[in-house]
């Protein structure tokens, strides 16, 4: 096994396409996207969505990864990574007690009503990322109070949870939450935890998708601001970055 490998863990609309983004611009790490998306095998820029590949891969799931990292060292590059997904292949979490020097970075989002209305917005409109602006930032999110009820608590009490069965886990780990991506000097410190120099290059092609004034994002904001006010989140209301 090489040291050289690593996942970034994490739900929807954490931050874990920014993060795998930003690290595949390290000119010497190569990360990939959901190969363990249970409708493709999803990279950068490619997918593949036949029935065969994702036979197989669901067939042998150490294999299939294995296969994945032989390929992505034989660049030369220092790291190779890909983003998998909580909820994605339950086999693969269950075997990394097989894979002990497996890096492991789990990203989560705090402010649950920014995840949440991120999340409803992209099954809405099926743009879960964009590298260029167009009117899609602009457009505003049909929900309500009682469906993002409903998603925040779900999504609350996967990361609880997932953050006990992380802290157990033997592994270099780190985990990071998603506004501390976007503070000064981090692509500093996770290229130190990866243990490959800064590289100046390194930027993610993301444009943010959605108003940084969380209230802004919707059609019908008054109803969501006093429901999160009377639950005691109103700290969710405020802007995010």
């Amino acid at each position: 096994m090489s040291d050289r490998r690593f996942l970034i863990l994490g739900l929807p609309r954490s931050g874990t396409t920014y993060l795998m983004t930003l690290l595949n611009a390290h000119r010497d790490i190569l990360c990939s996207g959901e190969q363990f998306n249970p409708h493709a095998i999803v990279g950068v820029g490619e997918r593949d969505d036949t029935a065969e590949a994702v036979f197989i891969r669901d067939t042998a799931p150490l294999w299939f990864m294995d296969q994945f990292f032989e390929r992505g060292e034989a660049t030369g590059v220092a790291r190779v990574g890909f983003k998998y997904m909580i909820g994605h292949n339950i086999r693969v979490l269950k075997q990394l007690e097989q894979l002990p020097d497996l890096t492991l970075i789990h990203v989560w989002r705090e402010n649950k009503l920014a995840q949440i209305s991120s999340l409803i917005k992209a099954a809405q409109t099926r743009k879960w990322a964009q590298n260029r602006a167009d009117d899609h930032l602009e457009k505003k999110i049909d929900a309500t109070p009682r469906q993002i009820s409903h998603r925040w608590h779900e999504y609350e009490t996967f990361d609880y949870l997932f953050q006990r069965w992380f802290n157990d886990q033997p592994h270099k780990r780190i985990t990071l939450e998603y506004r501390e991506m976007f503070q000064p000097g981090f692509e500093a410190r996770i290229c130190a935890f990866l243990g490959v120099d800064p590289d100046p290059q390194m930027k993610s092609p993301l444009v943010k998708q959605g108003a940084n004034d969380i209230l802004e994002r919707f059609e019908d904001p008054a109803p969501i601001s006093q429901y999160f006010q009377r639950i005691g989140k109103a700290r969710w209301l405020d802007p995010e970055l």
